[in-house]
């Protein structure tokens, strides 16, 4: 019973935000223009989310993704010239790239992911701070991917593949599996290295695609693309109700649903005429209780 409560809380809290909202906002919640602003608002999380998820699937978590954005966005936009198709596809290769570097520290180095995405989340945001200091980083043509129905259709692409990946592949079923109990996958031939190297991969591919859609919000590069972008994604995901210990409880819906639940609370206090101010602290205290109500506390047990 308890096991079913935790799993209906992150939807019941989604759905209970739809409706206060929609009831104290003197109709401006349901409105055709706000609801595309929280989509698009929202796709950058939810794409990065989504290769998050395979990540945390295995029991890892990775500190990288706002870094790494700055870094692949500005190196993209360096050799790209400033053609916006180039920049697209370099953005996802460098992506990649930024996935195995952490893979490698974690795996090859033997030192906790975390700790090689913190390196590079700072590393790549002091490159992007110092490039864009110089010079203006712009791609007009971005501007035409500023549009509703195409962030829809990216977001519709990458999380049907994700969630194909995810459930009826082994790529997704390996990540649970090596998060349930990596030492026992293992010895059941299985490569655990390799699998952890495929979910970092996805990732980069994931954070390329949704760096592709933050140069479109803001048609340039600059020192604060991705800013936050981890922390968004992973107190996302943790609303989402995502497990933190990895294994068979991982869902990838956690992504879509923490992500709509996080910038719906941010779109209706802002609604509301909240004071920005207070605005984090309203999220902190949601975040605390749903969280601490849907946790599987289990995992943290400690056997005597």
């Amino acid at each position: 019973m308890r096991d079913k409560i935790r799993k209906i809380i992150p939807i019941a809290g989604l759905l209970i935000l739809i409706i206060l909202f929609s009831l104290t906002t003197g109709g401006k919640f349901f409105t055709w223009q706000n609801l595309k602003n929280i989509v698009m608002q929202a796709s950058i999380a939810l794409v990065a989310a989504v290769g998050t998820v395979f990540v945390m699937a295995h029991n890892n978590l990775d500190f990288s993704l706002g870094g790494a954005c700055a870094l692949s966005s500005v190196l993209a936009y360096l050799i790209s010239g400033g053609n916006l198709w180039l920049f697209i596809i370099l953005a996802i290769v460098f992506g990649v790239l930024c996935g195995l570097f952490t893979a490698v520290i974690h795996i090859y180095g033997r030192v906790p992911a975390f700790m090689g995405g913190l390196c590079l989340m700072f590393a790549g945001r002091g490159v992007a701070q110092t490039a864009t200091a110089s010079r203006y980083m712009m791609i007009a043509d971005s501007g035409k991917l500023n549009n509703f129905w195409v962030f829809l259709a990216v977001v519709a692409v990458v999380f049907g593949i994700g969630y194909f990946l995810f459930n009826y592949t082994k790529i997704g079923k390996y990540q649970k599996l090596i998060g349930t109990n990596p030492r026992a996958t293992d010895l059941s031939g299985i490569s655990v290295n390799k699998y952890k190297t495929i979910a970092f991969v996805i990732s980069g591919i994931t954070l390329g695609i949704a760096s592709s859609l933050a140069l479109s919000r803001s048609l340039a590069v600059t020192g604060n693309t991705g800013l936050n972008l981890e922390t968004d994604v992973l107190l996302a995901l943790s609303l989402g109700g995502i497990s933190m210990a990895g294994g068979s409880a991982t869902r990838i819906r956690s992504a879509i649903i923490g992500v709509l639940t996080y910038y719906i609370l941010n779109n209706g206090m802002l609604l509301w005429g909240m004071n920005p101010d207070y605005v984090d602290i309203v999220k902190a205290v949601f975040f605390l209780a749903t969280v601490s109500i849907s946790i599987d506390r289990s995992e943290y047990d400690l056997i005597a």
